[in-house]
């Protein structure tokens, strides 16, 4: 098991005499920071966003689909897990399990990490088998950026449905500011947050953002504690030098819930609760994050960008975790008792020039730059996964995971892998009312694998084999907006991404190029109502090639095809001076063009739906002030139906939850919140399916939170 470090205690320790001393000559925070009072919705259209270029435009002037989730809005709803708050998201849903860290999402047509890429700070996330479990909290978060759509160009291979960006709370150069947020809920939810930032001096300013998270967990056995650091320090160095230190760590014992089985093809009442994993079941993971950026102005036309970094990155997962209900015995059969360790060392460094100039009269941005990181992941488990037991169905007793397993755990393989990158990026403003967006991005990825245990089979002291590969893709798009009204955008844009067929670190099969991914996109972006109406409409039509497809001779080879095109929209709007309202909603129509399985490719899948992609999604969020100092806020998620499988025999039900709050402002530096989730104790709300068994969202829960600025 991951055991607790001592930085967490110390980190907490330091944080105490720092917030006590800052308690003295402290100022409150801008109302901006209070829950629900001010700022509490809006899309964003105006700010920068830079999960969609690295350039500093603005939403409007990208020729993308473009959203933005501030901590405002995290903060209203209580969305504490980054998932929460992403799927709320246009077209977004979760496909989420304890495999993959909990953070899994599907959107255009498109599902999991190796399609929806998340970077940290703007950062890429390189995480083996998959599994994104950083950022660990949203109480870190100064806001979301969501780039729909391939952001290959950006952010490199694996971006062909989105890409997240979590943006971390940063230095500022004001008075100190602290802020202590304390919430107890149903389930026994426990959470302390504390944050505290501002000027050491002139040239100087700190961030420091601490969490205990500890729920006793919804399902039977699967409590949960997590604490997180994030850090920062920020050097005024010269007047056109910028330097910032920042260190995040996580450290994180997850529920060990891994779905129920069906009972008849759908959840029995009676057994909602149960959690069929071992007693002694471990899904931890432990995250260290320190960080080095450096932003010089070399002149007025002119940046240089630096950020050097590295990551620790470590998971243990040791569970049983394959359940089904068997009708004759009334009993659940288990089997897969698995035991998993990942180590993983990452480091990496991106720079980029910015310039800013007149082209033959145009204005015009352009970045230049090149990044490189060097990923060293090892994966341990133990041999065959075996093991088989039965429990009651409603009376489980769990037993202990060690009992029934014949195979110890041991090195099965590792991998070194070398990723560097050349790229490009161009804004240039042709007149008034039309500018072009361009870009292009060329990776590189050196990839060794040594097996030490090939197939889970003897063990070998020395690799029992090694394998070599080289992957290669050119990434681009180009873009053009229309803007007939300051505050009117229409797009267009064409661009192509590339994405790898097996997870980056753990690829177990040889020349395998990596997979393509075209788009054409068309969009409406318009602020009205002096920024008291905002909407996006946006249409897409996107493939992916080259992926894996068996021939008639039972030959693996990448002929096949995926493709999906949908419509979104999404629209903010501050009906009056007390009640704004924000909606979206994305259809998608997403198949298989062509995608053969079986022994020999007779299993013939084309014209099917991917599985865990839902065609239709929607969200709804109203924020009410109807009495100076109080806010009632509430809304709705919905997502469509969508199948297990690829041969669509089975689905997953559609679902709609309701959540809702209560704010009381008791003076400008209190804050009292009633909350409500999952109001209608919605029993299909899944989150993923996982084997035989379905992955259930928690139910019904209240909660209560006090936050005070100092």
């Amino acid at each position: 098991m991951i055991h607790k470090k001592r930085i967490v205690s110390c980190s907490l320790a330091l944080l105490i005499p720092l917030s006590t001393a800052a308690f003295a000559e402290s100022t409150p925070l801008e109302e901006v920071e209070v829950h629900g009072q001010k700022d509490t919705g809006s899309m964003g259209l105006d700010e920068d966003n830079s999960a969609s270029n690295r350039l500093g435009l603005k939403s409007l002037a990208v020729p993308a689909s473009i959203e933005l989730i501030t901590k405002e809005e995290i903060a209203i709803k209580a969305d504490y897990s980054a998932l929460s708050a992403v799927t709320r998201a246009t077209g977004f849903s979760a496909s989420a399990s304890p495999g993959n860290g909990g953070t899994s999402m599907s959107v255009r047509g498109f599902n999991g990490h190796g399609s929806v890429v998340q970077t940290y700070d703007g950062t890429r996330l390189y995480v083996g088998a998959g599994t994104v479990t950083f950022p660990a909290d949203t109480w870190t978060l100064e806001k979301v950026e969501v780039l729909r759509g391939p952001g290959s160009v950006t952010n490199g291979v694996g971006a062909v449905g989105a890409t997240v960006n979590y943006v971390p709370k940063a230095p500022e150069y004001t008075e100190i500011q602290n802020e202590l947020d304390i919430t107890a809920g149903s389930f026994g939810l426990r959470r302390l947050a504390i944050g505290s930032g501002g000027s050491i001096s002139e040239d100087v300013a700190y961030r420091l953002d601490a969490v205990s998270h500890e729920t006793d967990g919804f399902f039977d056995n699967a409590d949960e504690q997590r604490k997180i650091i994030a850090a920062s320090l920020r050097w005024k160095a010269a007047d056109n030098l910028d330097i910032k230190l920042s260190v995040d760590y996580a450290d994180i014992d997850a529920s060990t819930y891994w779905g129920t089985p069906l009972v008849h093809g759908k959840i029995d009442e009676d057994i909602r609760k149960n959690n069929y994993n071992v007693d002694d079941g471990i899904v931890a993971y432990e995250d260290l994050w320190p960080r080095l950026s450096i932003q010089w102005q070399i002149n007025d036309m002119a940046t240089l960008r630096n950020e050097s970094y590295y990551l620790s990155a470590k998971r243990h997962w040791r569970n049983v975790e394959s359940y089904e209900y068997n009708p004759d015995s009334g009993q659940v059969d288990r089997s897969f008792y698995l035991e998993i360790l990942h180590d993983q060392k990452q480091i990496g460094n991106r720079s980029d020039v910015l310039f800013n100039f007149d082209l033959a009269g145009m204005a015009n941005r352009l970045s230049v730059g090149a990044e490189v990181n060097k990923i060293d992941f090892t994966h341990e488990n133990n041999r065959k996964y075996g093991g088989s037991s039965s429990v009651d169905s409603l009376n489980p007793q769990a037993g202990k995971w060690i009992d029934d397993v014949e195979y110890e755990t041991s090195k099965d393989f590792s991998s070194e892998t070398l990723q560097y990158a050349f790229f490009i990026d161009e804004h240039l403003q042709i007149n008034d009312q039309f500018s072009v967006v361009a870009g292009v991005r060329h990776d590189v990825i050196d990839y060794q694998r040594e097996d030490f245990a090939r197939s889970n089979g003897v063990d070998h002291d020395e690799p029992a084999g090694v394998m070599e590969d080289d992957l290669s893709g050119t990434s681009w798009r180009l873009g053009v907006v229309y803007q007939p009204l300051e505050n009117t955008s229409l797009y267009a844009q064409v661009s192509k991404a590339v994405d790898s067929v097996q997870s980056i670190l753990t690829a177990s099969t040889a020349d395998m190029e990596l997979a393509e991914g075209r788009q054409v996109e068309v969009g409406l972006k318009q602020i009205l109502l002096n920024d008291r109406l905002q909407y996006t409409l946006a249409l897409f039509d996107i493939s992916k090639n080259n992926l894996i497809s068996k021939d008639a001779f039972g030959e693996e080879n990448q002929v096949g095809q995926q493709s999906s095109k949908g419509v979104e929209f999404e629209v903010f709007m501050a009906a009056t001076d007390t009640l704004d309202i924000n909606f979206n909603v994305a259809f998608t129509d997403a198949q298989y063009d062509d995608f053969r399985k079986g022994d020999n490719g007779e299993i013939d899948y084309s014209g099917n739906t991917p599985r865990n992609v839902p065609e239709k999604t929607a969200n709804l969020w109203a924020n009410w002030q109807f009495v100076d100092s109080w806010m009632l806020s509430g809304g709705a998620r919905y997502v469509g139906t969508r199948f297990i499988k690829d041969d669509n025999t089975a689905e997953l039900p559609e679902y709609i939850v309701f959540d809702a709050s209560l704010q009381w402002r008791i003076n400008k530096d209190i804050q009292l919140s009633l909350r409500g989730k999952n109001l209608s104790d919605e029993i299909d709300y899944v989150l993923a399916p996982y084997g035989d068994q379905w992955i259930l969202a928690d139910g019904r829960s209240a909660e209560i939170s006090m936050h005070y600025n100092f």
